[in-house]
This record gives structure tokens, C-alpha cells and sequence, in this order.
């Protein structure tokens, strides 16, 4: 069974946040994941593994985090682990939204490695 590690609460970026900001932002914080939003709608994930594994001087501070956004895969803060490993593999992500009852995104479970 892979571990899964939840991050709460997880910070929210703009979409057009320069990656460079992004990284940066997430560095001083001390999180890994942060959702991307637009308009007040969670719009995907980003981490910043990954972020810094695609940095390239030249064009990443012009490049919004939208970009590398991961899509939205969301499951409640009741489902056992067990259902979020199997939902994970299902939908090929490594990062899913964690939503309280309201639907409001509350936290990001991912896999670690």
C-alpha cells in the first residue's frame, strides 16, 4: 500500500503566479503542495518537487503556475486511506484534493516517495 501524506491546511496560489514566485512562496512557507485557483475556483495542484524539477532559468520566471498545475481530483476527508491510494492509481495523480462536507478543499493527500 503506498503512504500517503495529507497536508493541512494547504496554501492556495494564483493561476498567474510567476513559477519562480510559486517556488519561492512555497520555500518560505515550508509546504510542499499549494492549490492553484482562478476567480475563487480551485483550479488544480501544484508541487514543488515538481516545480523545481522543470525549473529552467531561461523561461520559468515568465511561466504561470497554471502551467504545471496538476487537474482536480477530489476526495472527502472521510474516505479511508486505503480509498485514496486506489483513487490515485485510478486517475494517474499523484497529488488529490482533500474537501471537508461543505465541498471546500481543506488539505492535499499525495504519495510519498
Amino acid at each position: 500500500m503506498p503512504i500517503i501524506e495529507i497536508t493541512l491546511p494547504a496554501p492556495t496560489l494564483d493561476h498567474q503566479t510567476d513559477t519562480f514566485d510559486a517556488i519561492e512562496e512555497l520555500i518560505l512557507i515550508g509546504q510542499e503542495h499549494a492549490f492553484v485557483e482562478k476567480d475563487g475556483q480551485i483550479l488544480g495542484i501544484v508541487c514543488l518537487d515538481n516545480l523545481l524539477e522543470k525549473y529552467e532559468p531561461a523561461n520559468i520566471s515568465e511561466t504561470k503556475i497554471a502551467y504545471y498545475a496538476e487537474p482536480l481530483t477530489i476526495i472527502s476527508e472521510y474516505q479511508n486511506k486505503s480509498q485514496v491510494g486506489s483513487l490515485m492509481r485510478e486517475n494517474n495523480a499523484e497529488h488529490i484534493a482533500v474537501t471537508k462536507r461543505t465541498g471546500d478543499c481543506m488539505g492535499i493527500a499525495a504519495l510519498k516517495h
